[in-house]
């Protein structure tokens, strides 16, 4: 009997974070029938020894990234909905049954769930918390290209398969690509499910900010590469950036003098640095890609 629902989580090196998400989606209330794999991607560590030891079916995907290893899940299932959240995550009770809930509606193709980061211990962790990064509603309101995070989504199989599945050259920014797809073909827009809540880890410490900020740069110069006409790079787009560029180096010197003579925060301090970190970094990935 076909299942109704596949969750596919793509997995490298996740083996000290996957049994926490396999143990939350082992105890999901209200859950329609439902098939459980992980895609392997070429891990290092005991990422399939811990899927195993889950009952989860293990799939191996030597091709790097993510989407890859989520077309290696999305062309092994025959389910009618795949959900897809991601290795380092831990969706809530009603994770799968809120995300799937919206698709009793045939015209239903593409679900967005509500995505919140875990409490902030260090200066990277907060700085992600407050700015919004993981914000789902602002992702699917976006003008132009809105998306469903593909860390917390869900779609349906024959309309996935349809648009070609995930694209395999981009490391980066493959969820707004796969997204636009999927609205383009179908002419339709992303639900927001906001009672399917996971929580994610995200980068703990400013090295790995930085990393994260230059690839997200790098996938979103690939989206412009894939679509020059409707992403084309103009001078209104160069003066927004530079103008972006000042108010926040601004905002990172202020904050620092406003503390020395005592009148500011040290938390609006924290959160200038990482703002100005994220966005040179962002834009030095987009630039160098």
């Amino acid at each position: 009997m076909t299942a109704r629902v596949c969750v596919v989580i793509p997995a490298y090196n996740a083996a000290h974070t996957l049994g926490d998400t396999l143990t939350a989606l082992q105890t999901q209330a209200g859950a329609p029938s439902t098939e459980l794999i992980v895609v392997d991607n070429a891990s290092s560590d005991h990422t399939t020894a811990v899927a195993q030891r889950f009952g989860a079916l293990v799939l191996s995907e030597t091709r790097r990234g993510p989407s890859a290893a989520r077309n290696r899940g999305l062309f092994a299932t025959d389910a009618e909905i795949v959900a897809h959240c991601d290795a380092d995550t831990v969706p809530s009770r009603r994770w799968l049954a809120s995300i799937v809930a919206p698709f009793k509606d045939p015209a239903c193709v593409l679900v967005a769930g509500n995505t919140q980061c875990y409490p902030g211990g260090t200066p990277a962790e907060r700085y992600v918390a407050q700015s919004g990064l993981y914000d789902t509603p602002r992702a699917i309101g976006r003008e132009s290209f809105p998306f469903a995070p593909s860390l917390n989504m869900a779609v349906r199989r024959d309309a996935a398969v349809l648009v070609g599945g995930w694209a395999e050259e981009m490391m980066t920014g493959e969820d707004v690509d796969f997204s636009h797809r999927i609205v383009q073909r179908f002419g339709t827009s992303i639900v927001y499910a906001e009672g399917a809540m996971l929580y994610h880890r995200t980068r703990s410490d400013r090295a790995a900010l930085v990393h994260q900020a230059r690839t997200y740069g790098a996938g979103a110069a690939h989206l412009y590469r894939r679509y020059p006409d409707q992403l084309a790079w103009d001078l209104q787009k160069t003066r927004s950036l530079i103008d972006q560029m000042i108010r926040r180096s601004i905002a990172r010197v202020s904050t620092r003098l406003a503390r020395v003579l005592g009148s500011g925060e040290s938390d609006s301090v924290e959160y200038a640095d990482y703002h100005w970190l994220w966005t040179s970094n962002f834009w030095w990935g987009f630039f160098t890609a």
